[in-house]
């Protein structure tokens, strides 16, 4: 028996991919599985053989079956651990406000992950869905736990790797499908944003409603970003 701590992540540290199921279907799999590999390599382990780990992840879906799942794979040099429960849907609209202390990010998706999940925690409390995090050059990053893309002046703009964000699988979705431009946004930058997404594994893709007190529009163009997102983010079947 796995011990966990109180997220439901395995006791230690490693790396992790959590991935959205429909009906035993996953959503883009072979992506997350890069990723899971090149950090695995950067951070010098080996992941399990991939048919050993496609026989583990059709197991666990053909034995825990939901609408909507939330697969999680852990991996640690030692062992590695799939986990698969329901996943409820998150409002459409989200209300972000902006953390108060600059937040060193990774391009490893690492566990434990509990100060993303004290970042989720404190804006919740304070009646918000997210926090909008930014560097220590003033650079906006992403949140506690998605990407972010912004419309600035009719572009629809993302912030770099080099800010210091995670390589989310949905932002590269949008970056290579969906015409969003990849370039810093420096806080200064925030009175001229109008509209704004957060993206992520689980989420797809939904709107900011606000950032802070400041109202973004939810319009046409927001939708049609969205629509383009979700289109490129179609389960298969991995059976």
């Amino acid at each position: 028996m796995i011990e966990r701590d109180a997220a439901g992540f395995p006791k230690g540290s490693g790396i992790f991919e959590t991935i959205r199921t429909e009906n035993g279907k996953v959503v883009a799999l072979s992506r997350h599985m890069r990723r899971a590999l090149t950090s695995a390599d950067a951070l010098g382990f080996a992941l399990p053989d991939e048919e050993s780990l496609r026989k583990a992840i059709i197991g666990k879906l053909e034995e825990e079956s939901y609408p909507v799942g939330r697969l999680r794979l852990c991996f640690s040099p030692d062992f590695y651990d799939i986990s698969h429960d329901p996943y409820e849907e998150k409002i459409d609209h989200a209300r972000i406000n902006f953390y108060s202390t600059s937040v060193t990010g990774s391009l490893h998706k690492k566990y434990p992950y509990d100060e993303r999940l004290a970042i989720l925690a404190l804006a919740q409390q304070e009646a918000f869905d997210e926090s909008l995090l930014f560097n220590n050059s003033n650079q906006i990053t992403e949140t506690a736990t998605a990407n972010v893309i912004f419309r600035i002046a009719s572009e629809w703009v993302t912030p770099p790797l080099s800010a210091g964000i995670l390589p989310g699988v949905m932002r590269a979705l949008a970056i290579e499908k969906c015409g969003v431009i990849v370039a810093p946004i420096h806080i200064s930058q925030i009175p001229e944003i109008t509209s704004g997404l957060l993206v992520s594994s689980l989420r797809i893709a939904s709107h900011i409603s606000h950032i802070g007190d400041m109202a973004l529009k939810v319009d046409q163009e927001s939708e049609k970003l969205v629509s383009q997102i979700r289109a490129c983010a179609q389960p298969d079947s991995i059976g």
